[in-house]
């Protein structure tokens, strides 16, 4: 027997997110290559077209996941600076939280760098945009007060803020595809070191 309208309607009303959540799964255990477009449909209880429909291809499927990836840690991040604290204080609770919060959700978003790295291309620079755009836009923020009270020497705020999160990127990306441990005291030992170079004399 058919089911009738309402009852599609309602089955269909969380189907974007049903997408999604497939995705997240497969893309998660068996990266971006090996993952077929059928499997996340059957499992979303759905059809390819509607994937097509709401995320366009395979690679605008994965470039929503990682920019849902992305939003996550820029709103935990935010969640865990101290509004009140000096301007060196906050550089270093949001580089502490970056590193907590890749430690905290290090298997998936491990996943997203190696297949990031992998793809290249578009999806590489969709990500680092992002990585700008969302994560590192707090210590911006950061940044540009400590320059207009005077704590910090007037520089260019982006520059400052990447080399920030290069510091915290590079032990991350050498603990992915190098194995190596984090030890959380020396990334914000040497974020420390730059900070104190980037005070004002």
């Amino acid at each position: 027997m058919s089911s009738s309208p309402s009852s599609r309607g309602g089955r269909e009303a969380d189907v974007r997110e049903r997408i999604f959540a497939s995705a997240l799964h497969h893309f998660s255990r068996k990266g971006f290559a090996a993952t077929s477009l059928r499997e996340v449909s059957e499992d979303a209880q759905t059809t390819k077209p509607m994937i097509y429909y709401y995320f366009g291809s395979k690679e605008g499927l994965y470039a929503s996941i990682v920019r849902q990836i992305l939003e996550e840690m820029a709103d935990t991040i935010r969640s865990n600076l101290p509004a009140e604290a000096p301007v060196k204080q906050q550089v270093m609770a949001f580089s502490q939280s970056y590193l907590e919060h890749f430690l905290q959700q290090e298997e998936i978003i491990a996943l997203v760098l190696r297949e990031v790295f992998g793809l290249g291309g578009v999806s590489m620079a969709e990500f680092s945009q992002g990585l700008g755009d969302r994560v590192r836009q707090p210590l911006d923020a950061i940044i540009l007060r400590g320059m207009d009270t005077g704590v910090f020497r007037q520089d260019h705020v982006p520059t400052c803020s990447t080399a920030v999160t290069g510091i915290l990127n590079m032990f991350i990306l050498v603990h992915v595809f190098g194995g190596a441990e984090i030890d959380r005291d020396s990334p914000l030992r040497q974020v420390g070191y730059y900070i104190d170079g980037l005070c004002a004399r």
